[in-house]
């Protein structure tokens, strides 16, 4: 088999990328190597020492891999886990919609410890840290053969580089209503990795809302409508049982009057069942005698007073109901 042979069948493993240091050692010379290289050759150097066995546009998975073979230790064999892929490239694998499409992901975050001397170059942005014992943070090895951090680090090591505070919190809240991380695993990431990642005012405001039981974007919205009129802080998404059983779990509660607020948006859920979910509780809640007041994000936006009026109005007159069979817990998620 000749060398160029045996660069075909490691290429067709690696999705095309290879290091030079891998054709040097099939047995490419380094004169063949600048020949394929030369303008409108078939070969393509695609970051230093990484070069893609084809001509064109690379596909979002041979991004993935040349970003994480050029943050490699140099002159070494690829070592799982030594690259641990993180930031949006993460999250839009996982499937969180406003991460969008991997094709469009421009970026690609890579992480590695604090001893490696690697810069960020080009679409590669390089993330550093403490390497343990048993090498950097826990990953996983991905389907096709790539290691990555999990949901929770990828939105913290995201969350400097985002530039909507608003793209933040979505991401977030679809982590934890999708259940790609848990809760408490999120805030530990958010506030117990960098310093000055956790000092960032949309982070600690996503802290601040995922320790209450805010997990929307919507209901982030309607806590600030609520504060600028100078409502007390309800409970978010707590579970209330009537008579010891279960009753539901609406987004806003007040206790004192047992008053509930839903805020309906088809736009803000994640699948169309649970907006039918939305519903569903509200009519529990009414049907339990509990007044329940209904709520668009565009009515909270546009017409916030009425919203507001209606609830000031509640609040002052309860307790409402049953108000002293009903009891609550807080919502695990």
């Amino acid at each position: 088999m000749s060398a160029l042979d045996s660069v075909r069948l490691l290429g067709a493993d690696q999705q095309h990328i290879v290091t030079r240091a891998q054709l040097i050692e099939h047995g490419v010379p380094s004169g063949t190597i600048a020949h394929r290289l030369r303008p409108g050759g078939p070969w393509q150097r695609v970051l230093p020492r990484v070069i893609c066995l084809q001509s064109g546009r690379l596909s979002a998975h041979q991004r993935l891999r040349a970003a994480v073979s050029y943050a490699a230790p140099k002159g070494e064999r690829p070592r799982p886990g030594a690259v641990l892929l993180t930031g949006l490239a993460v999250l839009a694998e996982a499937g969180l919609a406003s991460a969008g499409h991997p094709a469009d992901v421009d970026v690609v975050d890579v992480l590695i410890p604090n001893s490696r001397r690697v810069a960020s170059r080009d679409f590669v942005r390089v993330h550093r840290a403490p390497l343990r014992p048993g090498g950097l943070p826990a990953g996983f090895q991905r389907d096709d053969g790539l290691w990555s951090v999990g949901v929770g680090r990828a939105l913290a090591d995201a969350a400097p580089y985002l530039g909507s505070s608003r793209h933040f919190r979505a991401l977030c809240a679809e982590a934890v209503q999708g259940r790609h991380c848990e809760q408490a695993e999120l805030l530990a990431r958010l506030l117990g990795g960098s310093a000055s990642t956790a000092a960032l005012p949309h982070v600690q405001r996503v802290a601040d809302e995922l320790t209450c039981g805010i997990y929307s974007v919507a209901e982030s919205e309607a806590r600030e409508v609520l504060r600028r009129g100078g409502l007390p802080e309800p409970l978010w998404n707590p579970v209330l049982l009537l008579d010891g059983r279960f009753l539901a779990i609406p987004d806003a509660f007040w206790p004192q009057a047992c008053v509930a607020l839903e805020v309906d948006s088809r736009a803000w859920h994640l699948r169309p069942a649970d907006y039918e979910r939305t519903l569903t509780r509200g009519n529990r809640l009414q049907a339990a005698r509990l007044p329940v007041v209904r709520a668009t994000p565009h009515q909270l936006r546009t017409d916030a007073g009425a919203v507001l009026r209606e609830l000031r109005t509640l609040l002052t007159t309860g307790p409402h109901g049953p108000w002293h069979r009903v009891s609550w817990t807080k919502q695990r998620i």
